[in-house]
């Protein structure tokens, strides 16, 4: 087996380089890894929640600045049976289009 300390160090730095670009882009504080599992739900100081992969999508993107942020407070504060996942919301379909 390939050197598994290493890989796990490379994809530990890659997440955190990609939180670094996030907070800087949407101007939030990183607070930690939800259950401290690098690579799944972050948190930030301002209440906000989002997977490594929403915030990969959001930076890969080029997705506008602040989507990400009016797709989770839209989320929490619609009485809806239906999620909208980040990906469609940025390209457009909202709730009121359910």
């Amino acid at each position: 087996m390939k050197n598994l300390a290493n890989l796990k160090k490379r994809y530990e730095s890659i997440c955190q380089d990609y939180i670094d670009v996030f907070c800087e882009k949407q101007g939030l504080e990183f607070d930690g890894w939800i259950a401290d599992e690098i690579g799944g739900m972050a948190s930030f100081v301002s209440d906000y929640f989002f997977t490594i992969s929403d915030i990969v999508f959001d930076i890969n993107n080029d997705i506008p600045v602040g989507v990400i942020l009016n797709w989770q407070d839209d989320s929490v504060s619609i009485d809806s049976e239906f999620q909208i996942n980040f990906r469609s919301y940025s390209k457009g379909l909202r709730y009121a289009d359910l």
